[in-house]
């Protein structure tokens, strides 16, 4: 072999060698991350081939499945909505162009089922699987309800059920048709009223006076006041020279705690949280979940964290510095989201346990075996027992002859505090309730918040609770799963 044959020799085997370590690389090591990626032409047949499972409501509605269709008389799966809208920021979407949003990116591990992994050698020895379903605690009994409240509005409603974190409900306004995604997304992206937000779990409001349910769990811990602490009010608190009025510039002279949450007196709480002060106003907070990202199965990308902001940037909760008196009461620099205020009004629900919100119960494979089941799980414990019973029969007070007399239901003790956040606009108040009932076995929690209204909380937001609370009352646990 002359010099130059034995050049051209090496320089092909080289060149095979290297084409076979990027062959490796590519179908071994990278194949995973290839798949990931909505561009990824391999992925979008693999969708086709593979049926993925479905995401079936706690009462047997199914939200998502495949749909089989023939191109050039071969068989492939696409994924449709059954019931388009309904709880679409919840459900998400699965496109191989636009990628996977709620649920379907979440548990897309267990819906996608496989055609290989991506990778030819894998696919040598693993048949296709069909992915398996996931059976919701959501049920659509309740979600229609809270949409249909919601429906020409922008906000939010979340229901949960206090014993099990179970959430029932969790519905955004406006939505969108999750079968629209792939034609008209652009569109849909450019909506003022941004449908494809979950305001649920991302839409960060001032919780106004829902906040001084955390406030007077707060004071009670600290064992300065109980349900008859006397206050003489003169309708306005100054703090630094800043003066603080009660809703309508109302004096309200000699009251006890109990009329001060019954009538939501400003007064009373900013001169309770001034006493506190930050860090243990703070404290409680951090008890309640304020301050770290709440953990429900969704994305992280899709749920905010609700706690004290300043130029966007989260503070922590116990700063000394910030200005305890008006965190009191929901104003300063507090931002929730609707999730969040759903589980203090849970936590107070079950005697101060605060339970991990969840929105899969179980995934089953197509053979009917059960890979993964959700168990009731406590996060924290934000105040004895006693206490939660004490705030919940002053959030009763509030229902039965205070601000949230609209979100009562004949025949049912519902426990509830108002909240009007006001933005400057009074076309454009943050109307919030939050709630539970039974008052005395509590079933479902709920947080409501209508946004950009010229009403109050009790107003706007309390019927729309009050009415999701019936609903969600009327259709019982599960079939054959116990609520606790």
């Amino acid at each position: 072999m002359n010099k130059s044959i034995r050049t051209l020799y090496i320089a092909l085997a080289s060149a095979f060698a290297l084409l076979v370590v990027m062959l490796g690389y590519w179908q071994v090591v990278a194949a995973g991350g290839l798949d990931e990626r909505a561009d990824n032409p391999y992925k979008l047949q693999k969708q086709r081939l593979v049926d993925r499972g479905r995401i079936i409501s706690a009462d047997k509605v199914v939200l998502a499945e495949s749909v089989v269709y023939r191109e050039k008389g071969k068989k492939y799966y696409r994924r449709y909505y059954p019931q388009g809208a309904l709880a679409s920021q919840v459900v998400g979407y699965a496109t191989a162009e636009k990628g996977t949003t709620g649920l379907e990116q979440q548990y897309n591990r267990y819906l996608a089922g496989s055609y290989g992994t991506g990778a030819i050698l894998d696919r040598l020895r693993e048949e296709t699987k069909d992915g398996a379903d996931i059976r919701l605690a959501l049920d659509t009994r309740v979600q229609k309800t809270a949409e249909a409240l919601l429906s020409g509005r922008k906000g939010a409603v979340v229901a949960i059920q206090p014993k099990t974190g179970k959430v029932l409900a969790m519905a955004s306004s406006p939505t969108f048709d999750l079968n629209q995604v792939t034609r008209d997304f652009a569109s849909i992206r450019k909506e003022s009223d941004a449908p494809l937000l979950n305001r649920a779990t991302v839409g960060l409001y001032p919780p106004g006076s829902t906040f001084k349910v955390v406030t007077i769990t707060a004071a009670l811990a600290s064992g300065k006041w109980s349900a008859s602490s006397t206050f003489d009010d003169k309708g306005v608190y100054v703090v630094d020279g800043r003066p603080i009025y009660n809703s309508g510039k109302a004096k309200y002279g000699l009251h006890n705690l109990t009329d001060a949450l019954t009538f939501s007196i400003n007064t009373t709480f900013a001169q309770i949280g001034n006493t506190l002060g930050g860090r243990k106003l703070g404290g409680e907070m951090n008890l309640f979940g304020f301050g770290r990202p709440t953990e429900i199965d969704l994305p992280s990308r899709e749920v905010a964290t609700s706690g004290r902001y300043r130029n966007g940037k989260l503070l922590p909760n116990d700063q000394p510095d910030e200005d305890a008196s008006r965190i009191a009461i929901g104003q300063e620099n507090l931002q929730v989201t609707p999730l969040q205020m759903a589980m203090v009004a849970s936590a107070i629900a079950n005697g101060g346990r605060m339970m991990r919100p969840y929105l899969v119960r179980r995934v089953i494979t197509p053979d009917g075996v059960v890979v993964r089941q959700q168990r009731p799980e406590e996060v924290d414990s934000v105040s004895s027992a006693y206490i939660a019973s004490e705030v919940g029969r002053m959030m009763q007070s509030v229902v039965s002859e205070g601000t949230g007399t609209r979100a009562g239901l004949a025949g049912l003790s519902i426990a509830g505090k108002t909240g009007t956040a006001e933005t400057g606009d009074p076309e454009r108040n943050q109307a919030w309730f939050i709630g539970y009932a039974p008052a005395d076995d509590p079933e479902v929690a709920v947080a409501v918040v209508i946004e950009d209204t010229s009403g109050t909380g009790g107003t706007e937001a309390a019927p729309v609770a009050g009415e999701v609370m019936r609903t969600a009352l009327s259709v019982g646990p599960v079939p054959g799963e116990p609520i606790s």
